[in-house]
């Protein structure tokens, strides 16, 4: 199946997309992403991350996006690539300028990036039944980690890590000790029945599959609370899980060298891959009604 692009409103195969070396998306990372999961052809969630990215572009002070459009050229090239089960992925730049750290005066058009491909969501699959390793790393991204921008060099060296390591991702402490999130996912453990989790603020993203499971866990009657940990603590927790637009929800039996619990996926991470699957399923059914 042809993987597509749509750049700046043309499709095309995602070979033939280029920009200009002067992008400042290319030169500065001056630029903003989201990424939806496709189910049946539809963005699961899209409200949600279309709301993100219009947070993301007001708080890095972009020009006008229409936003609207955005979301029509996503859904034609969604049906223009056939592609049922898989990924959108959604860039916008600043636009083109010759190189200056200044914002461009007058403002130049941004540039607008769409790419829908498939995806295999195998491998993940088995770690949800089976749990995964991770590994322990430093977090040296910037200060504004709550904006979804492509400034994404620690995370790709904190995965490089974690990958060498044998690891399905790394989770981030930060200078003072305290974990924050993983380099793709949003991390939460489970202790004394609660489920937990780092409050939100700049230090990390508001991940739009955790607030997912933030509802569901009120009608599951499991409490949450929002609370810093150390490595340590998390190590000590009865369960540490993942959840992510892809990942979606994954139970980790092993930090660095250190057994979770009994090293086995915990009941808690069982009851929220079952009701996440539920409400996907359920939003399945409406569309198909």
């Amino acid at each position: 199946m042809e993987v597509l692009a749509c750049l700046n409103g043309e499709t095309m195969p995602v070979e033939q997309a280029k920009v200009p070396v002067w992008d400042r998306g290319f030169l500065f990372g001056d630029s903003v992403y989201e990424v939806c999961r496709l189910y049946a052809g539809r963005c699961w969630l899209e409200a949600e991350h279309f709301a993100r990215l219009r947070r993301s572009l007001k708080e890095l002070d972009f020009p006008p996006v229409d936003v609207d459009r955005l979301i029509e050229r996503v859904y034609q090239t969604i049906a223009a690539s056939g592609v049922l089960e898989g990924t959108v992925y959604i860039q916008i730049t600043r636009g083109v300028a010759p190189r200056a750290h200044a914002f461009p005066d007058p403002p130049v058009p941004p540039t607008e990036l769409i790419i829908v491909r498939p995806y295999d969501d195998a491998p993940t699959a088995r770690l949800r039944q089976a749990g995964a390793k991770v590994i322990s790393h430093p977090d040296l991204r910037w200060k504004r980690c709550d904006i979804k921008s492509t400034n994404l060099l620690a995370n790709c060296l904190a995965t490089e890590a974690a990958r060498r390591a044998g690891g399905f991702e790394a989770i981030l402490v930060d200078a003072a000790g305290f974990v924050t999130e993983a380099t793709h996912t949003s991390v939460l453990w489970v202790r004394q029945g609660r489920l937990e989790g780092t409050p939100e603020g700049n230090g990390i993203l508001p991940g739009m599959t955790r607030q997912l499971i933030l509802r569901l866990v009120k009608s599951l009657g499991i409490p949450f609370v929002g609370t810093h940990v150390t490595l340590p603590e998390l190590k000590a927790s009865d369960e540490v899980i993942l959840v992510g637009t892809t990942t979606e929800v994954v139970p980790i039996v092993q930090i660095d060298d250190d057994r979770i619990a009994t090293g086995q996926p915990g009941p808690v991470a069982r009851r929220l891959w079952d009701a996440y699957r539920q409400e996907v399923e359920c939003w399945l059914g409406e569309g198909r009604s």
